[in-house]
């Protein structure tokens, strides 16, 4: 009897200890798979994305240094616009048009290969100019005796054309005149409106021989002073100044 109920206390006393050590193991277990099994209760983790920083990238800033307003162009020379004006002031801008080389010279004149523009960039046309050119033959000669003559001449009309000059300088095509001959030279006026006259022809023409003497015709040019005349050249024959 005895013998027996000291089994069974032994027993007893084994079972609490075990159930003791599986509660503690318990108690480890558990606080175990509360840190990788079961949510945590601080909440999930954040996936928010972070504050964007307030130093500019280098994209940025390039595209700031392009977005700034292009520099202002150049002015662009100034012109004369002759589609804005009638012939009478055309005729008179063209006539005092200053040389390209020298104020004195003619911006445009006549010559043996034709008519040329030759003024300074400002002060040029701002499109092509149409003009027209009336050509006179003239028939050269002297009168009086020995050493004492003086030239004389008589016109004859020849022909008419309109050639177009600028906004370039440069040679109006088809503005050549005609070749000279024996003793007849060519007369060219160059002028915009109405047809030239006889009375706008020079009344006199101060004939220049040029040293030494020519072996070629040679061009001199011819002052005009009929209304909305531009300008004028005389085509002569080398042996104008024996005729």
């Amino acid at each position: 009897m005895d013998a027996t109920r000291t089994y069974r206390s032994g027993a007893a006393v084994l079972a609490g200890a075990v159930a003791a050590a599986l509660g503690i193991a318990g108690c480890t277990s558990g606080g175990s798979g509360g840190a990788t099994g079961s949510p945590s209760s601080a909440g999930p983790a954040s996936t928010s994305a972070p504050a964007p920083s307030a130093t500019p990238t280098v994209g940025s800033t390039e595209a700031t240094a392009t977005s700034s307003p292009p520099a202002a162009p150049a002015p662009s020379p100034s012109c004369f616009d002759t589609g804005m004006v009638g012939d009478t002031t055309v005729a008179g801008y063209l006539s005092r048009l200053p040389g390209a080389a020298r104020i004195v010279d003619p911006g445009i004149f006549m010559d043996l290969d034709g008519l040329h523009l030759d003024t300074t960039t400002d002060r040029r046309p701002c499109g092509p100019v149409t003009v027209r050119i009336t050509r006179f033959t003239v028939r050269l000669s002297h009168t009086g005796s020995g050493t004492v003559t003086r030239p004389s001449y008589s016109y004859s009309p020849l022909d008419t054309t309109e050639v177009t000059i600028g906004p370039a300088n440069g040679v109006a095509p088809g503005s050549a005149p005609p070749a000279t001959s024996h003793c007849s030279g060519v007369l060219s006026v160059v002028q915009l409106g109405a047809p030239v006259k006889d009375s706008d022809l020079p009344q006199r023409l101060d004939l220049v021989t040029p040293s030494p003497a020519p072996t070629a015709p040679y061009h001199q040019k011819v002052k005009v002073t009929g209304e909305r005349q531009v300008a004028a050249g005389l085509a002569l024959p080398a042996d104008a100044a024996t005729c």
